[in-house]
């Protein structure tokens, strides 16, 4: 991600080196990471790598989110929309808000004619976000939750193109 998006109380902006501490903390507290597939747990200094040896963002597809002028969570875009936030932002619509931002970002500005993304059972959090983006279930399965160590049931989800705009 290059540029910044307002939404209603959110700026999605790139992330940067000075983000380390914010994605530190929410990698350190296993309430937020469980819901991953890939940080390992625990996350140290050493599992970060903003950039790359030659300057380049090694998460170009990922979004910073901010409130209020502070880093809350991370939103990704195509090919799979995913989010986290730190336990503070939950519950406040702050997904659901940088979630729809991200999507529109993804359909508005390249070809892609899906987002795909899924969520681990039991994180009804995240299952309310998509269903309100409109995502819809493609599938059931296991996936590997790396802070958990273990093969979890996921729900698979992806939202057409089409039926994203038929919503606007």
């Amino acid at each position: 991600m290059t540029d910044r998006i307002r939404t209603e109380r959110l700026v999605l902006r790139p992330v940067v080196a000075e983000d380390a501490a914010v994605i530190m903390a929410g990698f350190a507290d296993f309430e937020v990471i469980k819901w991953l597939a890939r940080p390992p747990y625990p996350f140290t200094a050493a599992d970060l790598r903003i950039h790359n040896d030659d300057g380049s963002s090694r998460w170009p597809e990922m979004a910073a989110i901010e409130h209020k002028g502070r880093m809350i969570g991370i939103v990704s875009g195509a090919p799979h929309l995913g989010f986290w936030l730190l336990q503070e932002a939950w519950g406040q619509g702050f997904a659901t808000e940088a979630g729809r931002a991200m999507a529109a970002l993804v359909f508005e500005e390249t070809a892609v004619d899906h987002l795909v993304s899924g969520y681990f059972d039991g994180n009804t959090a995240s299952a309310n976000v998509l269903a309100k983006l409109g995502f819809v279930e493609t599938g059931r399965g296991t996936h590997w939750c790396e802070p958990r160590r273990e093969d979890i049931p996921h729900i698979d989800l992806r939202l057409e193109r089409s039926d994203w705009e038929a919503r606007l």
